[in-house]
């Protein structure tokens, strides 16, 4: 992790390089160093869903109401 000589700000990388959000200054990025990753963020719609597998051992397993209601608020089944 790298910081601003001129604020000591942490410098957060950006197109390729180091940017400094106060000073509004980039920096070159030090290839030698690994300091930092390339992470791609990947954006989920709040519709996906996945399916649900159930073992056979836990198919006749009986919940109680009230804690299929907490279940189902905790998990905001609809």
């Amino acid at each position: 992790m790298r910081f601003c000589p001129n604020c000591e700000n942490m410098l957060i990388p950006r197109n390729k390089k180091l940017f400094c959000r106060f000073c509004n200054k980039e920096f070159e990025l030090d290839h030698k160093t690994n300091d930092y990753k390339i992470v791609k963020i990947i954006k989920h719609n709040e519709n996906e869903s996945e399916p649900i597998i159930v073992r056979k051992a836990l198919m006749n397993y009986r919940i109680f109401v009230r804690d299929r209601k907490a279940y189902e608020e905790f998990f905001q089944i609809i």
